[in-house]
């Protein structure tokens, strides 16, 4: 979720616009040249400033991309915030959710791939202090998950024979490995359809409507 920056100063001001200069630059050339691939200079150069007015904003790297998904889980957090709002079902509010997050990596699929190749052994100076700081957060967001699944199971709208934490795993690892399909394809698609075809699949299965012949 973008930062409201109506109550701070116009130097502050000024400095969360040369922040997200930075991270809008660095997050480009991440996803062009790779992290290992970029260098502050490279991302100095694209912010068009210079190497040491950088230096003032972060000190390395590592805090850059750290910052940039920070960015984003804020941004994430703050439209699934809306979703939770929302008078409308449990059912509605899941196809939400999950239409969020697969769009949400979607939009950020060049950036996003990193993860399945150089980050995937991260280094830990990063991975730690940002598993530490999302802990707590992700915690609090499967919970309001969970509980709308069992929502929806006193309502009628999911099974009741599984506990919400079997679906919330469910939920999870499909729309886990939906993403990670869609990144490894490369392929460009038609993100609308693509969403409803995958939400209506975690959420009415394979079977046709009228059920499965498992004889």
């Amino acid at each position: 979720m973008t930062k409201n920056t109506e109550h701070l100063s116009r130097k502050e001001k000024e400095e969360a616009f040369r922040r997200d200069l930075v991270l809008d630059a660095a997050e480009s050339l991440f996803a062009e040249k790779g992290f290992d691939g970029t260098t502050v200079s490279d991302i100095a150069s694209r912010s068009e400033l210079a190497k040491g007015s950088l230096y003032q904003l972060f000190q390395s790297k590592e805090e850059i991309i750290s910052a940039i998904i920070r960015r984003k889980v804020d941004r994430i957090w703050g439209v699934l915030d809306e979703v939770f709002r929302m008078e409308v079902s449990a059912l509605e509010k899941i196809r939400n959710i999950m239409r969020i997050k697969l769009k949400a990596v979607w939009e950020s699929r060049h950036f996003a791939r990193i993860f399945l190749h150089e980050l995937r052994g991260f280094h830990w100076e990063i991975e730690t202090p940002l598993l530490d700081a999302y802990r707590s957060e992700m915690h609090t967001m499967m919970g309001r998950i969970g509980e709308l699944l069992a929502e929806g199971q006193q309502a009628g709208e999911f099974r009741r024979d599984l506990p919400p934490s079997v679906l919330f795993a469910a939920m999870t690892g499909f729309s886990n490995a939906v993403i990670y399909a869609w990144l490894e394809s490369g392929e460009e698609m038609d993100i609308e359809t693509a969403l409803d075809e995958a939400v209506e699949l975690f959420l009415h299965g394979v079977c046709p409507r009228e059920g499965c012949d498992l004889r």
